[in-house]
């Protein structure tokens, strides 16, 4: 089994997902950036476009963030803070 962390992600309304997974990828100022276990610590501006999650169970999860925002990475936790989430696939 791989290594996992814990994402909460966060809107001005409401904890809009809140889970352990295996990696994530989300669209940031710079370019798209992936998040694995034991990542280093970060703060990172997002973008809106598509966010990938793998949960544990190997299932990949897809939201669509419909703004800037803000990343951070710290102690196998990571927040995103949004805007607007949009549905997930």
């Amino acid at each position: 089994m791989a290594a996992s962390f814990k994402l909460t992600i966060i809107t001005p309304e409401k904890t809009f997902f809140e889970g352990t997974i295996v990696s994530m990828v989300a669209p940031c100022e710079l370019g798209y950036l992936g998040v694995l276990a034991n990542h280093a610590p970060l703060a990172a501006n997002t973008l809106a476009g598509k966010i990938r999650i793998k949960k544990d169970s190997g299932e990949w999860v897809t939201f669509y963030s419909k703004g800037k925002g803000f990343l951070e990475v710290f102690k196998n936790n990571v927040t995103l803070l949004l805007r607007c989430v949009g549905a997930q696939e």
